[in-house]
Formats: C-alpha cells, structure tokens, sequence
C-alpha cells in the first residue's frame, strides 16, 4: 500500500498548527493519520448514483426581505469587555496589550 502522508508532511503540518511534536508522538501520529486518510480514500469508491436523485432539490428560495435586528448593546452584551463601543480582545499577534 502506499504511504498517504509521509514524515516531511507530517512536520510541515505540524508547523502550520504550531504543534511540537516529539519522535514517538510521530510515529504514532503517523500510523493514525495514515489509518484515516485510508479511510477517507475508500469513501471515494463507494457508488452513490443511486442516491444522487433522492435529494430534494432547492428550486425556490424564501425571499430575503430585511427584520428588525439586535441593537448595539443587545449584540455587544455578551462580550466579556468593551472600550469605545468595541469588543476587547486579547493580542494575539505580538506586541503590547493596551
């Protein structure tokens, strides 16, 4: 059978994901995702012409006409802090929070 992932993508990923990964979580990470993607390609055999045409088809749709919606407040009221009408948000790209 032929490898679906390999180790060079695995670490490429893993980068992507800012995931540290050690050599025995590789191995094993490895075999899982080797194991799921396995499966995922046997879906692509599976026929499903037969079921293609029992699937309501969407030939009218509502028409799209403006409600009443959430004011500010109402819409904001949830957020865990706010400074000038603005949700505030911890920084996640570097720098100082204010």
């Amino acid at each position: 059978m032929a490898t679906i992932i390999d180790k060079e993508t695995l670490e490429h990923v893993a980068s992507l994901a800012r995931l540290e990964i050690t050599g025995e979580e590789e191995e094993s990470l490895l075999g899982d995702l080797e194991r799921i993607l396995g499966h995922v390609a046997q879906l692509s055999s599976v026929d499903t012409s037969a079921s293609a045409g029992k699937r309501p088809a969407m030939t009218e749709l509502r028409p799209d006409e403006p409600g009443t919606g959430l004011t500010r407040e109402e819409g904001l009221g949830g957020a865990p802090a706010m400074r000038d009408g603005f949700v505030v948000v911890r920084n996640v790209m570097g720098g100082e929070d204010e």
